[in-house]
């Protein structure tokens, strides 16, 4: 029972997100309706960590 309630709480979060971060931005962001626009974001946030993680464990002169 537990198994299933933890994987309707996991699609509620997932829509529940998607849906969150669709009506928060301006209308001429592209909505989280396919999968290309959801790798894209992927894709910029972890670029973004690597140079942060570069940046900080990049020793110091």
């Amino acid at each position: 029972m537990r198994v299933f309630l933890a994987f309707l709480l996991g699609i509620v979060v997932a829509v529940g997100g998607a849906y969150l971060r669709d009506s928060a931005y301006a209308p001429p962001a592209k909505p989280y309706v396919n999968w290309d626009v959801v790798s894209e974001a992927a894709t910029s946030a972890i670029d973004t960590a690597r140079a942060h993680f570069d940046r900080l464990t990049k020793p110091q002169p």
